[in-house]
């Protein structure tokens, strides 16, 4: 691969991506105490009259919020001390002001909620009730609808993260000499307060965050058993990584290649099958298109204010991608869609493009993989399986075998 555009790469996202989410180390192991475990929530609970709509948590202990307002489209963003969720709220169904809602961890620390609304609304009253007659904390929210002139000049962005020096790090030669195996990273798409497709009247209803973290995990386990790979996840719990985020681990690795992992949906539930997407300036087909753009959603769905994107990004995508990173992640395409064949049904025409955010501004062969649809039920079944799961990841064993033993890489 040629060194000059490497540096280039290197250089761009040094000035563009510093400080962008990394993944979180775990937490040392401790006894947990009632002080030290992380604080419950029993329920979920919306409540509507004429003018108001009122959101209510059932928590276990007291906590911290911060709440403010998104437009385009318009949401309102809940941060409360990091919780756990005992029952699956994901993707429900509101009333009143609130067309749906989801949940999930932000960052360590902190979870997320966000509140798709249909109108314009403003938070009339925030506040916490404490508990009486042994019953739980209430975290109250109360909205009111407002004019839609009046919720964009409320609607305030989250605030931004400081921006840190750059780190120094080891020139990539030294990497690569140091590093005697190949480095793959795996992205099992979503999570957090994005659960992804939730599958409709699929096998049991598992969003698709959970399936995609599930096969990644299995991917990794099979790769790592041969000694040949090192391994890293974007994301090995359910958490939330911006776009840009999940992009940045692979350059910053210096991987060698880049697998992101998906599982579809449709309206239809007898549409099945997977699918190997690769980068293209242009969409193969409208279905191609269609996805990217539901993908690409994935930062507005998680409550992120898209106008913190820097626009360079997409600005050098065409001059500093180069065709042999998009050809050669086409050539990894080819090898890994005659071996998934053995492990699940393929879509006609497996191989499709089209520009989705999570593969822009990479240097390194990447892939979007869809695994099935979880609107088909079979599909969806099989994909929760632990021996589809084993097959799928041996799949990539011989496809990431083919393609590295091949003169498709230049060391």
């Amino acid at each position: 691969m040629n060194q000059a555009i490497r540096n280039i790469y290197k250089y761009c996202f040094m000035v563009i991506l510093t400080g962008a989410i990394l993944p979180a180390s775990s937490s040392p192991a401790f006894s947990e105490t009632p002080e030290t475990r992380i604080p419950e929530v029993s329920a979920i609970r919306i409540g509507h009259s004429k003018d108001n709509t009122r959101f209510v948590l059932d928590i276990n202990r007291n906590i911290k919020f911060n709440i403010f307002t998104l437009a385009n489209p318009n949401r309102v963003v809940i941060d409360i001390s990091e919780v756990e969720f005992k029952s699956n709220y994901g993707g429900a169904k509101g009333r009143g002001f609130i067309d749906r809602y989801r949940y999930g961890l932000f960052k360590p620390g902190t979870s997320r909620i966000v509140l798709d609304v249909k109108n314009p609304v403003k938070v009339h009253k925030s506040f916490i009730i404490k508990p009486r007659k042994n019953k739980s904390y209430r975290f109250v929210i109360d909205l009111k609808k407002i004019s839609k002139a009046a919720f964009e000049t409320a609607a305030k962005k989250p605030p931004r993260r400081p921006t840190k020096p750059a780190v120094k790090t080891r020139p990539h030669q030294d990497l690569k000499v140091q590093r005697q195996k190949k480095l793959i990273v795996l992205d099992p798409g979503h999570g957090g307060h994005d659960p992804g497709n939730l599958g409709g009247k699929g096998y049991r209803g598992f969003p698709e965050k959970t399936v995609v973290l599930s096969a990644a995990r299995a991917i990794k386990r099979e790769l790592e058993k041969t000694g040949r790979y090192e391994v890293i996840m974007t994301r090995n719990r359910d958490v939330f990584l911006k776009l840009r985020a999940r992009s940045h681990i692979a350059h910053d690795k210096q991987a060698d290649l880049f697998i992101s992992i998906h599982a579809d949906s449709f309206k239809s539930p007898k549409v099945r099958g997977a699918t190997v997407y690769t980068l293209s300036e242009k969409a193969s087909d409208r279905e191609a298109a269609a996805l990217a753009a539901r993908e690409n959603k994935s930062d507005v769905i998680a409550g992120m204010d898209l106008e913190e994107e820097i626009d360079i990004v997409q600005s050098i995508l065409i001059d500093l991608v180069k065709r042999e990173t998009m050809n050669l992640s086409s050539s990894f395409a080819n090898e890994l869609i005659p071996q998934l064949k053995r492990a699940v049904l393929l879509r006609t025409r497996p191989h499709r493009t089209a520009g989705f955010d999570v593969l822009k501004g990479l240097d390194v062969p990447s892939v979007l993989v869809e695994l099935g649809y979880l609107t088909n039920r079979r599909d969806a079944k099989l994909l929760m399986q632990k021996e589809t799961q084993q097959n799928i990841g041996k799949s990539v064993v011989r496809a990431a075998d083919n393609f590295f033993n091949k003169t498709y890489v230049a060391n």
